[in-house]
């Protein structure tokens, strides 16, 4: 397995049709003490992309530490499928804006996973609860805010 461990640059154009082509670069790890200089060098970057390009900015990134794992190897369960998914419902705490994200390879062998006879999630199971906690505490809005989840269901 490699392991690759740097920050990275994601940027977005849209064309005259409205069709958009996103691309990425590695950058620098960004930690407190580059923190600045480093975002000096990502604005730097847009508006030379700005200059070069015709297309409208639909979005750029600033990674300050991504980690990518390449393993050598595929899941090792046939029922890990990408198309097999949940599809986490969220809502904004301040908009009440509702959002959905989908996690593929949804593990639908494990049965206590689901409330009984349905494909939602039981959010009284001990891994929901740990899911829940871990994706309050850590993902925001589009708009800043914090989120709550508001259901999660199996999708395929």
């Amino acid at each position: 397995m490699a392991t690759v461990n740097n920050g990275a640059f994601r940027h977005s154009l849209v064309d005259y049709d409205g069709q958009k082509r996103q691309f990425s670069f590695d950058s620098t790890i960004v930690t407190a003490a580059n923190h600045d200089a480093q975002k000096t060098e990502h604005d730097n970057l847009v508006a030379a992309i700005a200059d070069v390009t015709l297309g409208a900015l639909d979005f750029e990134e600033y990674v300050a530490d991504r980690e990518s794992i390449r393993p050598l190897v595929k899941a090792s369960a046939a029922s890990a499928q990408v198309n097999i998914q949940w599809v986490v419902t969220y809502v904004d705490s301040v908009t009440t804006s509702v959002y959905n994200v989908r996690i593929p390879t949804a593990d639908v062998t494990d049965t206590t996973l689901f409330a009984t006879n349905s494909n939602l999630w039981d959010p009284t199971d001990a891994k929901w609860v740990t899911f829940i906690a871990a994706f309050e505490a850590h993902v925001l809005s589009p708009d800043g805010n914090a989120v709550t989840i508001q259901q999660v269901a199996y999708l395929q």
